[in-house]
C-alpha cells in the first residue's frame, strides 16, 4: 500500500462472484456453505478472470455421475477464456449438454 498524506491508496480492490450448480450468483451469508462451481475476480481496472471447476482435465458435470461425489472425488479451478466461461455458465443455467460439449472443447483449446 502506499501511504499519501493523511490516508492511504488501496492498489489491489477486487471482488470476486462465485456462482452455485444453477448459475445463480452466491450470496455473502452462503459463500462459505455452498460449493462453487465458477467464479469471476474482477481487478480494479475492469480486467476480469474467469475460472471455473474441473475434474480429470475436463469442465465438471454437477448434474452427471460423479455430481453426487462431490465432496469425495479430486477438483479444481481452473483459468479459462471468457468464451469457455460463457457457454459453461449457460449450460449450468439451462442444462443443455451441447454447451457442456462447447465448454469442454474451448477448454481444450485454452
Amino acid at each position: 500500500m502506499k501511504y499519501v498524506g493523511k490516508g492511504y491508496i488501496q492498489k489491489n480492490t477486487q471482488t470476486v462472484e462465485l456462482f452455485d450448480k444453477t448459475g445463480n450468483i452466491i450470496s455473502e451469508d452462503k459463500k462459505y456453505k455452498l460449493s462453487y462451481y465458477a467464479k469471476i475476480i474482477r481487478q480494479s481496472s475492469d480486467k476480469a478472470t474467469h475460472y471455473i471447476r474441473t475434474h480429470q482435465s475436463v469442465p465438471f458435470d454437477p448434474n452427471g455421475p460423479y455430481g453426487k461425489r462431490e465432496k469425495f472425488i479430486e477438483t479444481k479451478i481452473r483459468r479459462v477464456s471468457k468464451n469457455t466461461f460463457d457457454y459453461y455458465m449457460t449450460y449450468l443455467k439451462t442444462n443443455n449438454s451441447i454447451y457442456l460439449t462447447k465448454a469442454q472443447r474451448g477448454f481444450l483449446n485454452d
